[in-house]
């Protein structure tokens, strides 16, 4: 019953971590759209603080991680009574990987990257760890320590499709847009119902000068998730550089009534309001 009952919680937390959508800020084509790790759109953070935060602020925030601490100490227990067993060493990561995305929502980096730590201490061969360290340190803009969790990840399930959009969205922000671009076809190769490996594809052509195939994949993404208000304001950023300014206009506009994330919404808002002009 302990086993059912914490990975029910466990798969609870786990869907609070942020979602594989488009969800990101960019400021630019060039910059792309997933340098900003937010909240799937059901999920609202509480506070709004940063790694700068008095005291008090972040105090408050770690008040609120009773659920997340209560799945790490059962998942611990489980493994102390059989400290050899994979599956186990897995459930453990997974508690220490929840807790740190509910970090990422506050902003709370330094925090993030302990737990991530932790989980990759426990667990160091499970490709998990290495996908969420490579995700945080593309937030981050460490692209090339990205790259190299990354790898890592590979190495142990090579064949999982959002690590491959992941490198290759990192292989974009270094400007390795051959090896961006291969990243992206096996993502879409094994899962064709990833919207983001269509959105850093679109990108990387367009990065490329082939606007018709940025426009293609943008066009994908959006069908994959039409409720998603990124998707459509990543391909608002192709159809600017592209100089399809009124269907970027209309993209933008539909991006801020589609929109539950603060910095989106203002980043969309910034860009309409500049087309506009």
């Amino acid at each position: 019953m302990r086993y059912i009952s914490l990975g029910w919680l466990l798969c609870f937390l786990l869907l609070q971590a942020p979602a594989l959508s488009c969800a990101a800020l960019p400021v630019s084509v060039q910059e792309g759209v997933f340098d900003n790790l937010t909240a799937p759109p059901n999920v609202q953070p509480i506070l709004n603080v940063s790694d700068n935060s008095t005291t008090a602020d972040t105090g408050s925030a770690l008040l609120t991680t009773e659920q997340y601490d209560l799945a790490i100490a059962e998942a611990a227990s489980m493994l102390n009574s059989n400290q050899e067993d994979l599956s186990l060493k897995e459930k453990l990561a997974d508690a220490y990987i929840a807790r740190a995305w509910y970090y990422k929502q506050k902003r709370l980096n330094t925090y993030t990257l302990d737990d991530l730590n932790k989980a990759c201490e426990i667990a160091p061969e499970y490709y998990r760890v290495h996908y969420e360290l490579g995700r945080f340190h593309n937030n981050q803009w460490q692209f090339s320590i990205g790259l190299l969790d990354l790898n890592k990840a590979l190495a142990f399930k090579p064949d999982y499709a959002p690590t491959h959009n992941e490198r290759a969205y990192s292989n974009y922000k270094s400007r390795k847009y051959e090896a961006g671009l291969v990243d992206a076809g096996r993502a879409i190769e094994l899962d064709p119902t990833l919207p983001r490996s269509y959105c850093v594809r679109s990108l990387i052509y367009a990065a490329l000068g082939e606007p018709g195939l940025a426009i293609q994949d943008a066009d994908q993404a959006v069908r994959l998730a039409p409720d998603d208000a990124a998707s459509y304001y990543n391909r608002s950023l192709v159809y600017t550089a592209s100089g399809e300014i009124a269907l970027a206009v209309a993209d933008l506009e539909t991006t801020l009534r589609l929109s539950q994330d603060d910095l989106l919404t203002t980043r969309a808002g910034a860009d309409l309001r500049a087309l506009k002009k």
